[in-house]
């Protein structure tokens, strides 16, 4: 299922380069690069996407196209490490974490790959619907 959120992510972003930034689209597809190139741990995930620039500044987002992008790319990286967590069997998850409800991400990913909604309605769709 992780899959169907990565190609989700892969889309958005080439389908919004020219409404973000263009340093914020190579990292993102960065990102994705990494995710798809090895099996990281829920651990490493967790680490490779709160040290990142890009989390930082979706955590201070204002509501530019940018930052709309960022919660929407964000949201969907928590869940696929929350779905890292749980497939791992871990029980206690980072703070940041907690409040997405692990047993709905995979129906989330799907929907993505279904409906391909705009960064402004995954992430509302993600609080509507993913976190508790």
């Amino acid at each position: 299922m992780t899959d169907n959120a990565l190609d989700y992510l892969l889309w958005i972003t080439n389908s919004h380069k020219n409404i973000i930034a263009a340093e914020l689209a190579d990292q993102c597809l960065s990102i994705i690069e990494k995710l798809k190139s090895r099996n990281y741990t829920a651990d490493e995930l967790y680490s490779l996407v709160t040290d990142d620039e890009l989390y930082i500044c979706a955590e201070n987002a204002n509501g530019t196209n940018d930052d709309v992008f960022r919660q929407a790319f964000i949201s969907v990286l928590m869940c696929i490490i929350c779905a890292k967590y749980h497939s791992d069997g871990q029980k206690f998850l980072p703070e940041d974490i907690e409040p997405i409800q692990g047993d709905k991400v995979d129906g989330f990913f799907t929907y993505l790959k279904e409906k391909r909604p705009l960064p402004k309605d995954c992430y509302q769709i993600f609080c509507r619907t993913v976190c508790l």
